[in-house]
């Protein structure tokens, strides 16, 4: 039942887009979690993308955001038993990740500006994961990963608030028209409900264990020497609220009629 509203949002928007024209968006976005999320995240890089039902002559605009930050990594090397009994040495990734899909809404503070400001709430659903990628060192390239496993998963509802400017780009290029490439700078803060996530450099491995520590997660390798069987540290699973400030920057491009 928790997740009626972000789904019929997100139909809505589909719905919306399929039938107007649309605004494409891409770029960059940095996550600065707040909270006991702090503790355990330091801060996170992604991309986003989205798209949104734009009304000539209208402030108000609806649409869909997908956004994927990486939170934490670690490269290590380790002997790897693989299905066969075969023993190598591999190199071991681990790489925290989080998802959002969300419906927006966004209502411009001014029209038919250069520099227009606005307001915005999203809904939708966000997933946190942790993969383990294994690569043979030997392959320089490290285009397919020898074995790969999802550790770890969890997912919650969550909603942001927020607001940003966008720049109408043909000041610059003056043979676009208007509001055909454009600037956007936003910010939003995310709030959402208890998750669990794991991290492989949370800041505060060498301190006192968080309240909000509630596992430690380990994969098994074998010492090919001793052939005896260890477990090798890859992370710490931590639960608490969603809440994070996320900025990002990105390029908006309208299709013309």
């Amino acid at each position: 039942m928790k997740a009626i509203l972000p789904l019929f949002l997100i139909a809505f928007s589909v719905s919306a887009i399929g039938q107007s024209r649309i605004e494409w968006l891409a770029g960059y976005t940095f996550a600065s979690p707040s909270g006991k999320m702090k503790q355990n995240i330091r801060q996170g890089h992604g991309v986003t993308l989205g798209a949104q039902h734009v009304v000539a002559e209208k402030r108000v605009s609806v649409g869909l955001d997908f956004n994927y930050t990486i939170y934490g990594q670690n490269q290590s090397q380790q002997q790897y038993t693989f299905d066969d009994g075969t023993v190598a040495d591999m190199d071991i990734n681990v790489n925290n990740t989080f998802s959002n899909l969300m419906a927006s809404v966004r209502y411009n503070l001014l029209s038919g500006k250069k520099v227009i400001p606005y307001i915005g709430f999203k809904a939708g659903y966000a997933w946190y994961r942790t993969h383990l990628n294994i690569y043979d060192p030997d392959d320089l390239d490290n285009c397919t990963p020898v074995e790969t496993a999802l550790l770890h998963k969890d997912g919650t509802l969550v909603y942001a608030a927020g607001g940003g400017l966008q720049y109408d780009l043909n000041t610059i290029f003056k043979r676009l028209p208007d509001g055909m490439l454009g600037l956007n700078l936003s910010a939003f803060y995310t709030q959402g409900g208890m998750v669990n996530y794991m991290n492989t450099d949370a800041p505060n491995h060498h301190t006192p264990a968080p309240s909000n520590r509630v596992g430690d997660f380990t994969a098994d390798f074998i010492n090919t020497q001793t052939q005896v069987m260890h477990k090798h540290h890859v992370g710490y699973v931590y639960n608490s609220l969603v809440k994070m400030m996320d900025f990002r920057i990105s390029i908006t491009s309208r299709l013309p009629y």
